[in-house]
């Protein structure tokens, strides 16, 4: 599945963490461009297995994005091919060597998450680029409770530190990280990524999307990312 338009031509929006078929179905009904599906992720409390995932994901209308973490390259290969997915994005300490072997696999896209502050083991931005990601998401990493979360933290990141990490890589960026329909429009101000992702800030609990928060945060994205098309921020 192709997204929605030319990722060069406007910021674009990814609503991740989806865990059944009704937030998938809101997800591709709400202006939102890509639907994140987590799986086979032992710290993610959104996490799927390969079919319940599958199932998921055929209820989305956008193109679906599946995460995984630290996977084999075999693992990777047997679950794309489940669930079809327009994107494989990456979000642990997977070395550069692997994306290169995934993008030479796959027929997926593939997305690397790379982390502010850095994980020790993860290679640097523009590694993975050289590796062929053709796409970067900078998330926040928090261990807190005492467990290592890759994303999904509701933390806000250094914003200054991504938007160095934007100007200079040479694929779209999107920037995750405590993003709700509060500080939208101040994130893409400030960061000017390619894109937003953002989980528990349309959430209404722990897994299950707010209807409400997602039609706000749409409207507030939008309204944000059209000034930026106008010149307006």
């Amino acid at each position: 599945m192709k997204p929605k338009s030319d990722v060069s031509i406007r910021v674009q929006l990814k609503i991740c963490g989806v865990t059944n078929r009704e937030d998938a179905e809101l997800v591709g009904t709400s202006g939102a461009d890509f639907c994140g599906i987590v799986v086979d992720v032992p710290f993610s409390e959104r996490s799927l297995s390969p079919a319940h995932a599958r199932e998921v994901a055929s209820a989305s209308a956008v193109p679906v994005v599946v995460l995984l973490c630290n996977p084999e390259a075999g693992v990777a290969e047997d679950i794309v091919r489940q669930i079809e997915p327009w994107a494989l994005q990456l979000l642990c300490e997977e070395p550069p060597e692997l994306v290169a072997d995934l993008k030479a696999r796959l027929p997926c896209r593939i997305w690397k998450t790379i982390h502010l502050p850095p994980l020790t083991g993860q290679a640097l931005p523009e590694a993975y680029i050289a590796a062929g990601a053709d796409a970067l998401l900078i998330d926040s990493a928090d261990s807190s409770d005492g467990v290592l979360r890759r994303g999904g933290t509701g933390k806000v990141g250094d914003w200054s530190a991504a938007a160095e990490i934007v100007k200079a890589a040479s694929v779209p960026v999107f920037l995750a990280g405590g993003i709700g329909p509060d500080n939208v429009g101040a994130a893409l101000a400030e960061v000017r990524p390619h894109g937003i992702d953002l989980c528990s800030g349309v959430e209404g609990s722990r897994g299950k999307k707010d209807p409400e928060k997602v039609r706000t945060l749409v409207e507030r994205f939008s309204a944000a990312a059209g000034k930026i098309r106008k010149g307006e921020t």
